[in-house]
């Protein structure tokens, strides 16, 4: 299975959005994307100078412009995002006969026995991270036997890892092991509970299992 992450998406999104309309110029000023919430405007996306000035994903609005007050907003388009998901989606399918969306900002491929038409896996990766590049879309990209393992890869692992599925389990599991728990994809308090137990990697929950 072949992993897209789109490690940006929404800001990519939006970069894209205002070239189109003529907008985008040479610097952009600190920007975060938007949610109005009960409680008020929440970010759901973050720029690099809006990060670096203090804004983070989830933090409240008026928490960000108490650290940086000139920070600018843009509405987050939750449908439009999944729109454009879908569309990469079927685009993909040039690297597999089957894709699925991750949402919310990945894409899955069947890539089983395709690899050797780009000249191998290593290629494969090559292209992908090329025509995204292309696009002006930031991907992280793995290949592994299963779709988890490829999503633990494209979003901890080595930016192009692949785990062979010729390898034996314990070369799968030393590869694998020095990902946080977090790669699991569970949820945010059985990862505490995990953490609070010293269980911060993949390998020291394989530990506990033989």
């Amino acid at each position: 299975i072949l992993a897209i992450w789109c490690a940006r998406l929404s800001v990519d999104r939006w970069r894209l959005s205002r070239a189109d309309d003529g907008e985008r110029g040479a610097e952009e000023p600190p920007t975060a994307l938007i949610t109005e919430t009960a409680h008020g405007p929440r970010i759901d996306a973050v720029k690099e100078a809006g990060h670096a000035a203090g804004a983070r994903v989830n933090m409240m609005l008026a928490d960000a412009r108490a650290l940086y007050a000139q920070l600018k907003t843009a509405p987050f388009d939750q449908g439009g995002e999944l729109a454009f998901l879908e569309k990469l989606g079927v685009w993909a399918q040039r690297w597999g006969p089957w894709s699925t969306l991750d949402p919310p900002d990945g894409v899955l491929v069947d890539v089983t026995a395709v690899a050797h038409l780009f000249g191998g896996e290593r290629r494969l990766l090559a292209d992908v991270e090329r025509v995204f590049a292309k696009r002006q879309l930031a991907v992280r990209a793995s290949i592994a036997p299963t779709a988890g393992a490829a999503w633990a890869l494209a979003h901890y692992g080595p930016c192009g890892s692949i785990l062979n599925a010729s390898s034996s389990a314990q070369a799968m599991i030393r590869q694998l092991a020095d990902l946080p728990s977090a790669a699991l994809r569970l949820d945010q308090d059985v990862l505490t509970v995990l953490r609070r137990l010293g269980l911060k990697r993949l390998g020291d929950l394989a530990d506990i299992a033989t």
